[in-house]
């Protein structure tokens, strides 16, 4: 059954409302640039049901294009209501669950979505990420690498010198090896990688500029990502 367009409309405005620092990408996207990267909020619409979960998301700015670095997310964060589950919002009963959620969404985002962000508490909102379930099970796992390697990239965004920092704690891990082949790559070369990355540092700068010209992420608000 689809769902009332009306009712829908009526959904993306309030959102939008609630949270006017960032702007409507697509529908149920909500979004603003931050530096190297993309947060917003995303409505995620449950598989075979008239319901919706608000979602805190971060995307990176720096893949090949905009299509790519929006595929998958470096972070997708559901909330919870004040019993501790996560909301499960029926479209028709929008109105009476809005204002709790939106509440929720405001207290419990890792990121604010007003001003400028630092690179401390971005690396913070990646340490916590990190500990919390499915992550937390393997710590050491390829997974762990990529939320790193991504950290390692942001921080490239700011100077060679803070990515080399990151890079050198990367080295000190003592990664899963059978994990990183499970997934298809092998620690030494990942670790390599790395390093032409950060020898190559105007590249990504390069990258993150294109992307930033796209038409739609241009029309979107930002701010800077500080030291």
């Amino acid at each position: 059954m689809a769902i009332d367009k009306e009712i829908k409309k009526k959904v993306v405005e309030d959102w939008i409302k609630a949270f006017p620092q960032l702007a409507l990408y697509t529908q149920d996207k909500f979004y603003k640039v931050a530096g190297p990267v993309i947060i917003g909020l995303e409505l995620i619409k449950l598989p075979r049901t008239e319901e919706y979960r608000p979602h805190f998301v971060i995307y990176p700015l720096w893949k090949k294009d905009v299509k790519t670095s929006l595929n998958v997310p470096i972070i997708l964060q559901e909330y919870h209501n004040k019993k501790g589950l996560q909301y499960s919002i029926l479209y028709q009963k929008h109105n009476v669950f809005f204002e709790d959620a939106a509440e929720s969404v405001r207290k419990q985002t890792p990121l604010s979505f007003e001003g400028d962000i630092s690179f401390k508490k971005l690396s913070s909102v990646f340490d916590d990420y990190s500990k919390k379930p499915p992550l937390s099970a393997a710590p050491n796992s390829y997974l762990q690498a990529v939320l790193q390697e991504t950290l390692f990239e942001i921080a490239l965004f700011i100077s060679s010198v803070d990515a080399n920092n990151i890079l050198q704690q990367i080295n000190k891990r003592n990664w899963d090896a059978n994990h990183f082949r499970m997934c298809g790559f092998e620690i030494d070369k990942w670790l390599q990688d790395l390093q032409v990355k950060l020898n190559s540092r105007e590249e990504l700068l390069k990258q993150i500029e294109v992307n930033k010209q796209d038409k739609k992420l241009s029309q979107l608000k930002s701010s800077k990502l500080t030291v």
